[in-house]
């Protein structure tokens, strides 16, 4: 198995990168695509085409041939879901942001070249120094805070019990090569569930360190992200954080709210009785933040799709809050824009029907020369609004170097 840096002195940037500094996960460099399919606002599209055709049968019957046409690849299908998918999967909500134009609900494609590549840690020769400059911040602390108590209004009044909100940073950037970005962010956050994909319209720097779902043998399983204290070079006081943050009652309470909300998601497309909690509370550290996560696993059904998974469980629970439904209501009154790829998963197909998508948080998007990086946040109702701020902020200290 070749090094990237190998592969690209063969082949060039690739068109994809399905990325991980975890040893345990595969990667793969993808360059060219047979076939894209795209849903966006104009309708369903096969490499540009108008398909006059039900998105759900005919995304499911494109994924059944390119497992066939792709079968003796290790990847069938890649490509995302964006957060406004919801809008198809909840047409009787009425979301504002359905309005932008300007993102697709979902994007896959069918690869030509797929390389698996090794794992190799030596630092690219980029420097990092002025690759982004900040163009708009997300709100002071004096905003963000009227948007905490606009939430906690819904949480006194039991609308909901958690609410995940999202605010964004935008950057102008003088590289013109978003690859040599990503190959930047992916060496200062060694992400587990990394992903990077170069189109004609946009282009996505993923370096998530959450699983959206994997799938594997008929056993699905996802991995929710709800707790965050920030990770620092002193061992002693960094030890307190984490401790902090694996003995705290509010994040525990917040998370196993997100668990039980994916329980039960997991519940609509699992067997009865198959369902599964992994080390509930686990605490991860990543290169600036430590994360609480638990492992949540199941058994599919026998007669499960790719696209009743896709409807079981997306969005991600982690992300919206709970219940999933009023909280996507609130979120989309309270947020100033559509996510786009924010909060939504990326991921890939097998032609044996296996899985993995990640949630793309720390994530930038370039759109029309403009990155746009969301962050976001569960609020229950004892969070405190300038701690809430405070770790906004800690989420994009991974891009300081950059700027």
């Amino acid at each position: 198995m070749q090094a990237l840096s190998s592969l690209i002195n063969k082949h060039g940037n690739p068109d994809i990168l399905i990325d991980s500094f975890n040893i345990k996960f595969k990667r793969y460099a993808i360059w060219g695509f047979h076939e894209v399919l795209e849903y966006n606002h104009k309708g369903l599209f096969l490499n540009n085409n108008l398909i006059d055709e039900n998105w759900e049968i005919f995304l499911q019957k494109t994924i059944n041939r390119w497992k066939h046409e792709n079968k003796f690849n290790p990847i069938a299908c890649a490509g995302f879901l964006s957060y406004e998918f919801k809008d198809q999967i909840y047409p009787h909500i009425n979301f504002q942001h359905s309005v932008n134009k300007n993102f697709p609900y979902f994007w896959f494609c069918r690869p030509k070249l797929i390389e698996e590549y090794s794992l190799d840690l030596n630092e690219p020769n980029i420097d990092p120094k002025g690759n982004l400059k900040i163009k708009k911040d997300i709100l002071n602390q004096s905003k963000y805070s009227d948007k905490i108590n606009q939430i906690k209004n819904y949480l006194k009044n039991g609308d909901v019990y958690q609410i995940n909100f999202t605010d964004f940073k935008f950057f102008n950037s003088n590289t013109k090569n978003s690859f040599n970005l990503y190959q930047i962010l992916r060496f200062l956050s060694k992400p587990e569930e990394g992903v990077f994909l170069k189109t004609e319209k946009f282009d996505i720097l993923s370096c998530s360190p959450e699983s959206f779902l994997k799938v594997k043998d008929g056993i699905i399983e996802t991995s929710p992200i709800k707790g965050t204290r920030p990770s620092i070079s002193n061992r002693e006081q960094d030890n307190k954080l984490k401790n902090d943050l694996k003995n705290s009652t509010k994040d525990k309470a917040e998370h196993l709210m997100i668990v039980d909300l994916l329980r039960n998601d997991l519940g609509k497309i699992c067997d009865i009785g198959s369902i599964n909690i992994d080390k509930l509370y686990d605490i991860k550290t990543f290169k600036t933040i430590h994360h609480m996560i638990t492992k949540i696993s199941g058994k599919l059904k026998p007669t499960i799709s790719e696209v009743d998974i896709f409807k079981a469980l997306f969005p991600g629970g982690s992300i919206t809050g709970a219940p999933k439904e009023s909280a996507m209501k609130i979120i989309d009154e309270l947020e100033s824009k559509s996510r786009n790829i924010y909060t939504g998963s990326f991921g890939y197909i097998t032609p044996n029907n296996d899985m993995s998508f990640n949630i793309c948080i720390r994530t930038l998007l370039k759109i029309h020369d403009q990155y746009e990086y969301g962050i976001g946040g569960g609020i229950v109702w004892d969070s405190i609004s300038e701690d809430e701020w405070f770790e906004a902020q800690q989420k994009s200290k991974i891009l300081e170097p950059l700027l």
